[in-house]
This record gives C-alpha cells, structure tokens and sequence, in this order.
C-alpha cells in the first residue's frame, strides 16, 4: 500500500514523534507515580507526629526562634505558617499533656531526634522542655483560617507539640491527618512537580524540533528524490554531523542528476542516429536477388528497428520531462482500451467516473498501454478497472492467460528479460514492456505489482498515491 507524504508525518517511524510520545508518556507515568506517592502518604495524626518530617520542622523552628528577638517571632509566625503546617508561639502550652502511650511515644521520637541534632544545631532540650497533647483543631487554631473551606473537614482530631524556647516562651506546632483528595485543591497540589515537568518537557520538545528538522526535512528530500529524481536544495541547518550530510545529499543529487541526463541523452542520440542506417540498409536488401536471402536480411533489420524502438521507449519511460497535468483517469483508460478493440482485440473497462488525478498523461497511458498489450498478447484479453481508495488510486489489468510462475515475478521488471525465447520472438516481444510500465509508475510515486489471476491468469496492479502529486 502506497502511504501518503501527509500521513507520514504523523507516524511513529519518525524520530521527532517518537521522542514526542516519550515526553507524553513520561509526563503521564510521573503524573501518576506523583498521584501514587501522595496516595501512599495517607497517614493519620499520630504517623505524622513520629515522622522525620515533623522532627526536623520541631527542630528547624526550633533553631530560628531561640536566636530572635521576641519582636521578631510574630512576624516570623506569620510568615512561615501555611494552612496545614501552621504554628505559634505562647507563654504556656498550647494543652495540657495527654499522659498515654502514643503521646509519650512522640514526646520520646522527638527527644531522641532533638538529642542526635544538637551536636549540630545546639538546641539542648530535655524531657521537660516538651510537652504532647492530643487536641480538636477549628478554623481558629494555628493557620488553618488560611485553607479553603473545601480544603479540610474541621473540626478535626490532632495532636500538638509544643517545645520550650529559652525564653520561657512555647513553640506549638500542630500536627493533622493529612490526606489526599482527586478533586479540589487537593489535585492540584499534587499536580505542580507534573506542570513544571510538563513546561520543561514542552521547552525540550522546542528544541528537539529544532535539532531534528534539518533531518526531517533531508527525509523529505531523500523520499522525493528517490521517487521522482527531483533536485531539491536542503538548506545545511542543525549540528555539525548533519550539516555535512546534508552537503553530502546535495552534491550526491546533482551528480545523480546529471549522470541520468547524460545517459538519457546518449541512448536518444543513439537510437536516433541508428535509424538512418537501418534505412539505407532496408534499401539495400531489397536489391537482393535472393528471395530467401532478401526476406531475412529484411526481418533481421525490421527486429533492430523493433530493438531500437523500445530501448527509445524505456528511456521516454524513465524520463520525467513531461509536464504534469489534471486528467479524467476515467476517460484516459477507456480510450486505450477503445482503441485495441478498435483493433479487434478484447479489452474491457469499468471504473469510477469523475475520478481525476495529477499525472504525466501520456507516459501513464504508455504503461497501461503495456499492461493492456501483455494481457492480450499472453491471456487473449484485458480486464481492465479503475478502483479510488482513501489513500491511493489503484488500476487493475486482469487475464487469463498461463500467468508467470512465483520465483521469477520479479525478474520480468528487469530490462530485456524474457520469460520464453521462443514465445517472446513469436510475438514480437523484447523485454521491456514491464520495465518500461514499472519506471513510469516509479515516476508517479506508486507501485506496480504483478499477482497471480484466481483461478488463471496474471493480474497486474498499479497503485498511486491519492494525495501526492508526481515532481513537476
């Protein structure tokens, strides 16, 4: 199947959409390892209390607040306290110590912390100096009058440490359940390392855009000049390595193009200039006397004729010098089918009308001439149809003939070649029927494929790309 240049630019097989899709789906997988681990700190009062995050906040507010100056706390109070991780400073406790288990378990984590940081912050703080409360926290405690009414569901169980500063004042930090919410606020709490991944991975895709259009735009260039030998200059943008590969391709091309015009120029001349011998030849034999001899000297000059005519046709065949023109396809089939029943001969048609398409008229019609001819020659008819598809244009010449044996269906495109000596010369055929059908299909953009006819026969398939018009 013949796949459009339009289509081929979303396609995975370029390197910029792979490295698309890779940023996409390392933002989704990061979105959720994120929505995972904040799922996963779902803990209750209590777990939070005895949590190494908690300790170092005690501990950090700790530090700060012992080396101010009392005028100075508030403000730095107000300043830190965010809505689920508020505290104050007050000339007693916030509460009363609650004397159970869990309490005193956290009274002695925090210790414990507090005793393996002094040697580095010098908090010196002993059992006296904390106290542990279980409490019930309104919109009124520590900072929680600055989160959203949506945010927290108050009045809420919580548990408060508060620590002695060498003021004699209290440091009291509150400590809730915290939890994670797919909804609200909550969302896009969690969201906010995805966004700036996500802004990062939009800049890096700017410059990978960047880095990889020089090379998208050599594909292009590859893809059209391999199709239709068309010379177009790439501009030598990008990193070192492909600005010389570029360079490379531009140089290569035009060598290719001028080693193909001067060997298309050659076997013109050549093909002109021996038919003015073959004439004075043609005259001269029929001089001869020798009937025998004269008629097959005649037909051994007529087959030199037939040799030069079709080495002239493969060549116009390969050429891509005739302009490109908008025809019915419709009307441009069914008139060579008209006239080789005009001959005598079976060629049938039936398509789609109004079907019109961007071609070099005269070659395509030359290589469904040929198509048309070989079903004739070898099946004693031509089925021909004309089929539109969503992405190409595809012509069918159908026979019923012996058909051409699997391991040698590729060789039948190569110039000169011949299935049956004897056959081929009977008919008149050279071998270059098929190879001059393929390379003006080439020309197009398309394909031509050769498929066994059920039950019998040989069908000849030409596909061209719906969307993609043949270099001018």
């Amino acid at each position: 199947m013949v796949v459009s240049e339009r289509q081929s630019r979303f396609s995975l097989a370029s390197a910029e959409n792979q490295i698309f899709v890779i940023l996409v789906l390392a933002f989704v997988v990061l979105l959720m390892g994120s929505a995972a681990y904040q799922v996963a700190q779902n803990r209750t009062a209590e777990e939070w209390a005895k949590s190494e995050y908690t300790a170092k906040t005690v501990s950090f507010r700790l530090f700060n607040l012992d080396r101010m100056r009392p005028e100075e706390m508030q403000g730095f109070v107000e300043a830190m306290s965010t809505c689920d991780d508020g505290f104050t400073v007050t000339d007693e406790p916030y509460a009363p110590p609650s004397e159970t288990q869990v309490t005193e378990e956290i009274k002695r984590f925090i210790l414990t912390f507090l005793e393996a940081s002094s040697g580095f912050i010098s908090l010196g703080k002993s059992a006296d100096d904390i106290s542990v409360a279980n409490a019930t926290f309104t919109e009124d405690d520590f900072a929680f009058a600055k989160c959203d009414p949506e945010e927290l569901d108050l009045p809420m169980e919580g548990i408060v440490i508060s620590a002695r500063l060498k003021t004699g004042e209290w440091l009291n930090v509150g400590v809730s359940e915290q939890r994670f919410e797919f909804g609200g606020e909550s969302i896009f709490s969690a969201m906010r390392i995805d966004l700036f991944f996500l802004l990062v991975g939009i800049i890096a895709l700017f410059f990978i855009r960047r880095l990889t259009r020089p090379l998208s735009n050599l594909t292009t260039a590859v893809s059209r000049f391999g199709t239709n030998l068309e010379v177009e200059e790439v501009e030598e943008r990008g990193p070192a390595d492909i600005r010389h590969a570029i360079r490379r391709f531009n140089a290569m091309q035009r060598e290719v193009r001028d080693e193909v015009k001067r060997r298309t120029q050659m076997l013109a001349s050549v093909g002109h200039d021996i038919r003015t011998p073959l004439t004075a030849l043609r005259v001269k034999a029929e001089l001869i006397e020798n009937g025998e001899v004269r008629e097959e000297i005649i037909a051994s000059i007529a087959k030199m004729e037939r040799i030069t005519a079709s080495a002239l046709d493969y060549v116009r065949g390969e050429s891509r010098s005739e302009p490109i023109q908008y025809v019915d396809l419709r009307a441009l089939i069914e008139s060579e089918c008209s006239e080789f029943e005009e001959l005598g001969q079976k060629a049938h048609f039936k398509g789609e009308d109004n079907l019109h398409y961007h071609c070099r008229p005269i070659a395509l019609a030359r290589a469904i001439r040929n198509l048309i001819d070989n079903a004739i020659k070898y099946g004693g008819s031509a089925n021909v149809e004309l089929v539109k598809g969503d992405e190409y244009i595809q012509i069918q010449v159908v026979d019923e003939g012996s058909g051409i044996p699997d391991d040698q269906m590729a060789d039948v495109f190569d110039p000169f070649t011949r299935l049956s000596e004897a056959r081929e010369s009977e008919q008149g055929g050279l071998g270059l029927g098929l190879a001059i059908a393929k390379a003006i299909v080439d020309g197009h953009g398309g394909v031509l494929q050769l498929k066994p006819n059920e039950p019998k026969g040989l069908k000849a398939i030409i596909q061209l790309p719906f969307a993609q018009r043949p270099a001018a």
